[in-house]
């Protein structure tokens, strides 16, 4: 009852129940309207105290004192309803004395004794109801507190769910618009990232609409005195009461935008873009840059988290890169120095037996250097296509894949849906993570049947390897699969792994074909 008395109070002298949740009132007026209402509850007391007295003196002997008290009782909460506690008090205080003093025996007379009593009981009563009302007006302010303290502490756990989760910077400042616009209360949320060359970007909004937002698109034709253009100038929070006085601040007002603010993100000491929240009603609460701060931080803390995983990735991709041109190096100096020169060699050393007239053991000791000389060839290929397969180079992942599974000492199902193409990067990753799974299943998971599936599909490449080996691959052990999946994640693609003791293994890869052909 108190604290609905004080709620009412606080929205009928000075409280604003348009403000968004949690924004403190500005309580300068109403205190001053407090003290008048302390003020007016004094005469409107000896008001009801004469009135009350008028009733009970022509009432008396006349109605019963029951229904004399239950109408006295019904005024004081009508007034407590339409006045709150502040006139409630005084009045119910002075229409028991006027009920006591002219209606139930003995009478009293308004000497100056009971002028005296009267003024004290008033004067006490109006002290209590302002006390009464003031620790109700500060309760409501603490539970209003708590209540946005909670809200803005949900927000900003979704939030940081988010970006913990890794997911993409877009998703992120979508999500936070979202949660500005909601908690805030204002009719616009918008985040702009600033370039390098001084222009910007606008990267998300939530709200209201106009032909100038257009997310993903530059941000142009904002007013020289605007937010952007201060915060861009500045680096500090910026405020627009009224965009009416802002010179080319037509389209906001047309979008239905009548005052704004905005706080600067900053990202490695640099002002990365800005956060601002719009109003259509008129200026914004004093106080609502600094709220703000939450949610710029978080997203610095977004922008920070995705500039450090782009740059790993990209210097990921770098050394495999560079990993992959050594391996094609080494193989081409292979092929077309050592592997050349031992051919040349061995045809040299069996022409050399066939014509040659001497001994029949020399010729046969020339013959077999020349048999050696030919398995050294074939080993040295095979290692050279270890380090890297010629045929990839050549003719691309669907073949080298075939090719694999012919080599395979496992039988291997394989299903390649490919056409054409794919940028090196991918297809030298894929080609390793087929190649190493067939060698494990062969070596550690004594498997019989191995089945490949590759397919493009929603610019990503995907890769199925599953056998029916022993199972337990473990990752942990030491093996080539935690190679494998350092080198997915340079590419910016998912490897997994399922192997149950007993029921074989699958490895599932996927690979973004955008990004391998920008780090390729």
């Amino acid at each position: 009852m108190v604290r609905r008395a004080a709620e009412a109070w606080s929205g009928s002298t000075g409280g604003r129940p348009d403000e968004p949740r949690g924004v403190t009132p500005r309580w300068g007026l109403g205190r001053e309207r407090f003290l008048l209402h302390c003020a007016v509850a004094l005469p409107a007391g000896v008001v009801a105290f004469v009135l009350a007295a008028v009733v009970c003196s022509v009432a008396r002997d006349r109605v019963p004192a029951v229904v004399v008290g239950v109408l006295l009782l019904v005024v004081v909460l009508g007034i407590a309803r339409l006045g709150g506690i502040m006139y409630a008090l005084p009045v119910g205080v002075v229409v028991i004395l006027a009920f006591d003093w002219y209606f139930l025996p003995p009478l009293r007379d308004l000497d100056a004794a009971t002028v005296l009593l009267l003024v004290l009981f008033l004067v006490m009563s109006v002290i209590v109801a302002a006390v009464t009302t003031e620790a109700g007006r500060r309760a409501v302010e603490a539970e209003r507190a708590r209540g946005d303290l909670a809200d803005t502490q949900a927000s900003l756990r979704r939030l940081a769910m988010l970006v913990a989760a890794a997911k993409p910077p877009e998703v992120v400042f979508a999500a936070v618009t979202t949660e500005v616009a909601r908690h805030f209360g204002g009719d616009t949320a918008r985040m702009i990232r600033f370039e390098p060359g001084g222009s910007a970007t606008l990267v998300a909004s939530e709200g209201t609409t106009g032909p100038h937002v257009r997310i993903g698109a530059p941000w142009e034709g904002y007013p020289p005195t605007g937010l952007t253009s201060t915060v861009l100038r500045t680096g500090q929070a910026a405020r627009v009461d009224d965009y009416a006085t802002v010179p080319g601040g037509e389209p906001y007002l047309r979008e239905g935008l009548r005052a704004a603010v905005a706080m600067p993100v900053h990202v490695d000491d640099r002002v990365w873009g800005l956060i601002a929240l719009g109003s259509g009603q008129g200026p914004l609460p004093s106080g609502t840059e600094q709220r703000l701060t939450d949610f710029t931080d978080l997203v610095a803390m977004a922008v920070a988290n995705a500039q450090s995983r782009a740059e790993l990735m990209t210097s990921r991709a770098r050394l495999v890169t560079a990993s992959d041109e050594a391996r094609r190096r080494i193989e081409r100096d292979l092929h077309d120095g050592a592997q050349q020169r031992l051919v040349s060699l061995a045809l040299g050393l069996r022409s050399a037996a066939t014509g040659f007239t001497g001994p029949e053991e020399t010729r046969a000791e020339i013959e077999q250097i020349a048999t050696e000389l030919i398995e050294m060839i074939d080993e040295l290929r095979e290692i050279s296509r270890g380090i890297h397969p010629a045929i990839l180079s050549e003719s691309g992942l669907g073949p080298a894949l075939r090719a694999l599974a012919r080599r395979s000492i496992v039988q291997v199902d394989l299903d390649a849906r490919i056409d054409g193409r794919l940028p090196e990067a991918l297809e030298v990753a894929a080609y390793y993570v087929v190649s190493e799974m067939l060698t494990n299943a062969a070596k550690h998971g004594q498997a019989t049947v191995v089945e490949v599936t590759a397919d493009v599909s929603g610019g990503k490449l995907r890769l199925t390897v599953r056998d029916d080996g022993l199972g337990g691959a473990d990752p942990a052990l030491g093996t080539g699969l935690v190679g494998l999946k350092d080198r997915v994640d340079a590419m910016g693609g998912t490897f997994t792994l399922d192997s149950p003791p007993g029921r074989g293994t699958t490895a599932t890869c996927e690979l973004p074909i955008t990004v391998a052909g920008n780090t390729g």
